[in-house]
């Protein structure tokens, strides 16, 4: 049976994809490991920076962040009161593994693709701020909607400031995380496509050139 125009394009097509498929699967392992054994390190760089997003959106809120079993730990400036004759402070706890995982993702994307260190780096930074806003905005949700009226009240985080915080606590938790390092591969595989790409003859001067040797 004669092969219809475009069947080998679209085969050759499938095959590479399989190919990528493959080779992110194969390196998902090591980068989900490394992921997770560089997690004290990422996790309180993220968290700094979530503590600079906080302060944005409600200043002096965070006074100290800790680090406790994979979990940062944020001590606000909230009174409460444990008991009738006894006043603390808030303190609370936010696991930064659940808005970092699009890392080892992306690596693992972009090592399937070949693609050149510096890249992977610099898709690494631009995930930083994604990552910060999920840390962030679990901080303000449990204290603007979780923690009860009085506690977003005292951080002035009531009414319609509630609202918007869940808004952003469900792009932090179920859209950035996943999405953003795809979009991320996605962009750069095509920078990078098109920075290999031939440069047309027309474009660079030489179609003269060209075109006089075809004469002879």
């Amino acid at each position: 049976m004669p092969k219809r125009p475009g069947d080998g394009a679209v085969t050759a097509g499938t095959a590479t994809v399989g190919r990528l498929v493959l080779r992110t699967f194969l390196w998902l392992p090591l980068c989900f490991a490394g992921w997770y054994f560089a997690a004290p390190v990422l996790g309180r760089f993220v968290g700094d920076v979530a503590a600079m997003l906080v302060d944005l959106i409600r200043s002096n809120l965070v006074s100290a962040i800790e680090w406790q079993d994979l979990h940062l730990e944020f001590v606000t400036n909230l009174r409460v009161h444990p008991e009738p004759d006894r006043v603390g402070v808030l303190v609370v706890e936010v696991n930064p593994l659940l808005y970092t995982y699009g890392l080892p993702l992306f690596v693992a994307l972009m090592l399937a693709a070949r693609a050149k260190a510096w890249m992977i780096l610099a898709g690494a930074a631009l995930l930083l701020p994604f990552q910060a806003w999920g840390v962030a905005f679990d901080l303000l949700v449990q204290l603007g909607v979780r923690s009860g009226a009085a506690v977003s009240a005292q951080a002035g985080l009531a009414g319609w400031r509630s609202e918007l915080i869940g808004l952003g606590y469900q792009l932090g938790s179920l859209v950035f995380p996943a999405l953003i390092p795809v979009a991320l591969w996605v962009a750069f595989n095509r920078a990078g496509a098109a920075f290999h790409a031939p440069w047309p003859a027309h474009k660079s001067g030489l179609s003269g050139v060209v075109r006089r040797g075809e004469a002879r």
